[in-house]
């Protein structure tokens, strides 16, 4: 039985990758602030274990995770925080959380993961359209885009880091699903997917991807740019 981490697990894209891979035979370790979400959905299913870790405290989630995990297959970094707001009006302590949850807590999860990670294991960053060059912007996602953004790059050097230890990284930037992420974002339009079919999107890639690519992010999205 093959074992996966996905952090941002209490609801949308998280939670159908949880029960996605518990269903498919993988033995499942979703990191969420609140267990009790995840374990309310789980319903008992034996191959899900919620594990209450913050990942903004990677040191602390890190030590739990190895408490119960000895090997990890594929972690799968989904958890991100997300703040619209006007140029102008963006603060210093804005920034600071929106690049401490998308860039700093997977760049430093990973690191301290990695030593548990098998030969021809992933790591799989769930990005965003709106971190590729060249695709639309929006008013107001200055920080979280370019968070994204950065988080691309770093799965980039990653790959390259990584290489020789046979851990393969990728980055999958997602366009519009119909998560609560979106509403707030974009309140007034539809999104283009729903959850599960992200998730199963992701799922078949994690499944597929290794040893195929690497240090790469694709655009995932019906819209063009």
């Amino acid at each position: 039985m093959q074992t996966v981490v996905i952090s941002g697990t209490s609801r949308g894209i998280g939670k159908e990758l949880v029960l996605i891979f518990a269903q498919a035979g993988y033995q499942v370790y979703a990191l969420s602030r609140n267990a009790a979400l995840v374990n309310a959905y789980a319903d008992g299913h034996p191959n899900i274990e919620a594990l209450a870790v913050d990942i903004n405290d990677w040191e602390k989630a890190s030590a739990d995770i190895k408490e119960v995990v000895t090997s990890i297959d594929i972690l799968i970094h989904n958890a991100a925080t997300f703040i619209n707001k006007p140029f102008k009006e963006m603060k210093p302590a804005d920034m600071q959380a929106v690049y401490h949850t998308n860039v700093m807590a997977p760049y430093f999860l990973s690191q301290a993961l990695v030593d548990i990670m098998p030969a021809k294991s992933q790591i799989l960053a769930i990005s965003s359209v709106g971190g590729v060059g060249g695709s639309m912007k929006f008013p107001g996602l200055s920080v979280y885009s370019s968070s994204k953004g950065a988080l691309n790059i770093i799965v980039e050097c990653l790959a390259e880091e990584l290489r020789e230890q046979q851990i393969f990284v990728n980055a999958l930037a997602l366009g519009s699903s119909e998560t609560e992420m979106f509403k707030a974002a974009f309140p007034d339009l539809s999104a283009a997917s729903q959850p599960q079919d992200m998730a199963q999107y992701i799922y078949n890639f994690a499944k597929n991807s290794v040893p195929l690519v690497n240090g790469k992010t694709f655009s995932i999205s019906s819209q063009n740019p």
